[in-house]
């Protein structure tokens, strides 16, 4: 049966819950182990932040977008950064991509968690105050199939939000953020196509074109997207085709009133310059006082 937070659309995914282990996979430990074992420390904050989750998601169904913004960011805020890519290596051939919360002046070989900074508990020489507690690395940054999962489902979530305040940008940046941990997650690449639609742009009408086209080859979609997507697949080219020629006119009398404006100068103008086909399929210029 539907969870109560499977509303219209499907615009929210919960995350299964863990299985139950079997008593034959189970195994046998004496009584001060038990005692000695440590609990696995992202397990608490995947349970704070999927409890602000749902919270967020109550609030977007009751149409409180920045309530419900505020509770997405917050769940966030609780989970591990994502990892960044190890550091390229004289043998690699391309650098590797940043993600949103990477520092381009790391100079670190060893460190490549998103934590780029010199570590806020350290007292300068390199030794942790005894002070402060010492920070799992585990906590600090996370490429755990659970956090990766929740950290997607969280962007996309905050993504439906921007979209909601018509704020597209936004939107476009916190679906990208998503995509980063799960690529092939339709409802972030769906939200970005949205965004990108409203933006307007060439570029940007074309971005939504081709999320629409990589959202069409991905399995098990639900019918009312997939009919969105063929209905987005035969509208968006011509309007593609109509803004290209758009921008191209208007950059054309932007270069236009510079000519002008230096031509001007000397008694010109561009009028005074004919440009006309030639046969090599460049054009021959030709000036008429």
């Amino acid at each position: 049966m539907p969870s109560k937070l499977d509303i219209i659309n499907d615009r929210f995914e919960e995350l299964p819950e863990d299985p139950e282990p079997s008593s034959s996979s189970t195994t046998q430990k004496d009584s001060r182990d038990s005692l000695d074992q440590e609990p696995d420390p992202l397990e608490k904050l995947l349970q704070e932040a999927n409890a602000l989750k749902e919270r967020g998601n109550t609030e977007f169904q009751e149409k409180r977008w920045q309530s419900a913004l505020k509770m997405y960011s917050d769940a966030l805020a609780t989970l591990p950064l994502r990892p960044l890519p190890k550091k390229v290596t004289s043998s690699d051939p391309q650098d590797p991509l940043k993600d949103e919360f990477s520092d381009n002046n790391n100079n670190d070989d060893d460190d490549h968690t998103t934590d780029n900074t010199k570590d806020p508990q350290s007292d300068g020489s390199g030794h942790h105050s005894e002070s402060e507690p010492i920070i799992p690395e585990a906590l600090k940054s996370s490429d755990d199939p659970r956090i990766s999962r929740l950290r997607s489902i969280l962007n996309a979530n905050t993504a439906a939000c921007y979209l909601k305040s018509e704020d597209w940008q936004s939107a476009v940046q916190a679906a990208e953020a998503s995509l980063k941990d799960d690529p092939k997650y339709a409802k972030a690449l769906h939200r970005r196509a949205q965004a990108n639609e409203k933006i307007g742009t060439w570029a940007s009408l074309q971005a939504s074109l081709d999320d629409y086209n990589a959202i069409s080859k991905l399995p098990d979609l639900p019918p009312t997207l997939l009919k969105e997507v063929k209905a987005s697949q035969s509208r968006l080219p011509p309007l593609i085709a109509q803004r290209a020629e758009a921008d191209k006119t208007e950059m054309m009398a932007k270069l236009k009133d510079l000519g002008n404006s230096v031509l001007g100068k000397f008694g010109m103008s561009t009028d005074n310059f004919k440009f006309t086909p030639n046969e090599s399929g460049g054009y021959s210029m030709s000036f008429q006082q």
